[in-house]
């Protein structure tokens, strides 16, 4: 195609074209039970094995054997806070409490996103607490 050959109505119709393939699509009631699955097993085997976690990386620490114990008991609390706050937002209708201003709402969509938040910085954290002791080994306070 020569550019001479190209008009602005050539430029709207693709445009169109493009934009009717981006619509956004429901899911499917594959896709429906297979995310429910995955929910209910998340819980049903993190609130557990988190509990358990904690028992365990919170016993090491006090015998101070390992320096990264604090962090992934940390890790395991944040857990525990997330998937019950994770179900809530899921199931409560948050957008229609976020527009009446809901104090209760408000408050678990925020602590859903603190923790999530704080989820990612606990694994920087131990990742780089473990650098430091890959790096540098006796220098590392246990």
């Amino acid at each position: 195609m020569n550019l001479s050959e190209f008009t602005a109505d050539d430029n709207n119709a693709t445009s169109l074209d493009n934009q009717s393939r981006c619509v956004a699509r429901q899911p499917t009631e594959t896709v429906l039970a297979t995310y429910y699955v995955v929910l209910y097993a998340s819980l049903a085997v993190g609130t557990p094995g988190n509990i358990l976690s904690v028992i365990v990386w919170l016993r090491r620490r006090v015998s101070g054997k390992m320096s990264s114990a604090v962090y992934l008991a940390a890790l395991a609390i944040n857990d525990l806070v997330y998937l019950p706050t994770s179900l809530y937002v899921h199931y409560s209708n948050f957008f229609q409490c976020l527009a009446d201003r809901s104090w209760w709402c408000m408050g678990a969509v925020c602590l859903y996103q603190s923790v999530a938040t704080l989820e990612s910085l606990l694994v920087l954290s131990f990742s780089i607490e473990r650098l430091i002791a890959i790096i540098r080994p006796l220098q590392v306070c246990l």
